[in-house]
């Protein structure tokens, strides 16, 4: 038996020294100390499962038990010999020194945080109510929250105004006297201010992504953005995909009790830095509104999840949801509630629904094409009034998992490719002009596009053998084609794409030209009736537009016809937290999207295995 006694792990570059607890693995002790859950730390797509083999880590001093299958399958004799190992497989036996290389290190994420920019009158669900404090409402013998609420009544014909419960208990900053501004939602007193000035009222809006989140501080009076930013969703400690995370929460209460409150510290850290950057405080948030996938939805709600980890996908609730924001540990003003809008499906969420009433599809008039492409790719077809939407597995290879040398777009990550001379001459870029370290979503769609472009991939996908920056590993496997030399890199060796990233690429592209085609013939319609095709999402603002269409991931239209709206499903969420009547809209959204399960189309295995061939 392994004793649980406390030892020294310093992981290294990041000069992070911890004690824990030997006979856990190292990721499980990166987790514990916050070290996956940031810039710097340590990258787990897969979870901790050992099926991804990108946790690598070098041993670069002390015990960490002998290799596993998992890891014997992933790092070769050499590596092992060198001290390389999976974190998420190696135990930890006493004292550590661990090496993080730069491949498996979570950087500075390229954010896609804005969107359209849409008019709307603001209708918030907040209003303002000015009060006299006098000294004799203060010392009245009446309760003190009856006296508001009378106040309420008497000046502004509220009927029978009540009072948040933890709102009545802090009845201190009243004592000052003078006048107060009463925050009302509905006829529910749910913050005041007495004796200090008071902020505008203050809303926030979250794009909950898998891999990132985007928040939007509003002025509910005026519309106007006070401040945007994004930070990556720390669940990523746990799983880089739904699924993956899905798994993860059943592995038992605590466990799911861990998630749920890596999304709540996230959005509270989030949620600090905006009022930080306005000039106010969290507690001055008195609304606001969450947009996410069905998976982040529920698990940010702590609701069931056995029943959507597995067919037929089935949501617990679909219906919109009101909350107060403290009962999520979220640190708001003391009666502030958050609005989560509704999901459609178990891969539709209220993201997909806030992408259609962010970019408008729901009012096209053309026959449109809608992609939200992130980690998972929702589409929705608008025509003649009607919509039908999807969903499709698609973003592991953009995100950079499932790619041999693959990662987010984060600094040094090559995001962008083009080849001339058929092939031999590479030209890259990669994100803050750094040597690069591996190759994002955006780099690898190029990368693939180019090489059919030039005649190095045929139509199937295969490497042409023949060529001059082709090659076979010394250790035999699949054919590579060189991208950069070990001396123009940042890990001191070659990055390459390899024959099962094209594959990868090849599945991916296949999922959403399925899809596509799949909506289509449901509607009734073929891809000649196509007329305006919406991009939207973090991959979708960065890829090129010509690679995509080049490798038959979308359909072969006129770049005019193509629109890329960022962050549309931020828009959305801002539009539902600044009018009561976009809200009401979103969920009309939500009713009116019919919903087609690709598996079950009998044609969808006919369909997908064509398109797997490059057009």
């Amino acid at each position: 038996m392994l004793s649980l006694k406390e030892v020294l792990v310093d992981f290294q570059p990041v000069g992070r020294r911890a004690q824990v607890a030997a006979g856990q693995t190292i990721l499980a002790a990166a987790q514990q100390i916050g070290l996956a859950l940031g810039s710097g730390g340590l990258t787990a797509p897969c979870g901790g499962r050992g099926l991804c083999g990108r946790c690598r880590v070098r041993v670069a001093a002390g015990d960490a038990g002998e290799p596993t299958p998992a890891e014997k399958r992933f790092l070769k004799p050499e590596q092992l010999e060198q001290g390389y190992r999976l974190a998420c497989q190696a135990v930890i036996q006493g004292p550590l020194k661990v090496e993080i290389p730069p491949e498996s290190m979570l950087g500075v994420q390229q954010l896609q945080v804005e969107g359209l920019d849409v008019a709307v009158v603001p209708e918030a669900p907040v209003k303002r109510y000015n009060l006299p404090l006098t000294r004799t409402t203060i010392e009245t013998p009446r309760p003190l929250w009856q006296q508001v609420a009378g106040e309420l009544e008497a000046a502004y014909g509220l009927d029978r105004p009540e009072v948040d419960f933890n709102l009545a208990l802090a009845t201190e900053p009243l004592a000052a006297g003078g006048s107060g501004v009463v925050t009302v939602r509905g006829t529910e007193v749910i913050n005041i201010y007495a004796g200090r000035p008071a902020p505008p009222p203050l809303g926030l809006a979250v794009d909950l992504g898998t891999t990132k989140v985007a928040g939007f501080l509003i002025n509910l009076e005026t519309g106007a953005t006070l401040a945007a930013d994004g930070i990556m969703n720390p669940q990523i400690a746990y799983g880089e995909d739904v699924m993956a995370r899905l798994g993860y929460a059943l592995e038992g209460e605590a466990a799911y009790r861990r998630i749920q409150e890596v999304a709540i510290e996230g959005l509270n850290r989030l949620a600090a830095t905006l009022a930080e950057q306005a000039g106010v405080t969290p507690a001055d948030i008195e609304e606001a509104v969450i947009v996410g996938n069905t998976a982040m939805h529920h698990l940010l709600l702590h609701l069931p999840v056995a029943q959507l980890a597995r067919a037929p996908y089935v949501p617990a609730l679909t219906t919109p949801v009101e909350v107060k924001a403290r009962n999520l540990g979220l640190n708001f003003s003391p009666g502030a509630y958050v609005y989560l809008q509704p999901v459609i499906a178990g891969f539709v969420g209220g993201d997909h629904v806030a992408m259609i009433l962010g970019s408008r599809l729901d009012e096209a008039r053309k026959v449109t094409l809608g992609l939200d492409i992130g980690t998972n790719t929702e589409i929705v077809l608008s025509y003649g009034g009607k919509m039908l939407s999807c969903s499709c597995a698609s973003g592991p290879a953009f995100e950079g998992a499932h790619i041999a040398q693959g990662m987010r777009a984060i600094t040094g990550a090559i995001a962008a490719v083009r080849l001339s001379d058929d092939g031999r001459e590479v030209y890259w870029e990669s994100i803050g002009g750094a040597p690069p370290l591996g190759i994002c979503g955006s780099g690898i769609l190029d990368a693939v596009a180019e090489l059919y472009r030039t005649g190095v991939l045929n139509a199937s996908g295969r490497l042409d053998l023949n060529h001059p920056r082709v090659r076979r590993p010394a250790g035999g496997g699949p054919a590579e084609f060189l991208l950069v030399p070990a001396e123009e890199t940042g890990i001191d060796s070659d990055l390459v794409v390899t024959q099962k990233d094209i594959s990868e690429i090849q599945l991916a592209k296949a999922a959403i030209a399925s899809g596509t085609l799949l909506l289509l013939e449901a509607a009734g319609l073929t891809v000649d009736d196509l007329e305006e095709v919406v991009v939207a999402g973090a991959f979708g603002t960065h890829l090129k537009l010509e690679s995509a269409i080049t490798i038959g991931m979308f359909p072969q239209l006129p770049l005019g016809a193509f629109r890329q709206v960022g962050n549309a499903a931020g828009t959305g969420a801002r539009l539902a937290l600044l009018s009561l009547a976009e809200r009401q809209r979103g969920e009309t959204i939500a009713r009116r999207v019919g919903y087609i399960e690709l598996m079950t189309r009998p044609s969808f295995q006919d369909v997908f295995m064509k398109l797997l061939l490059l057009p």
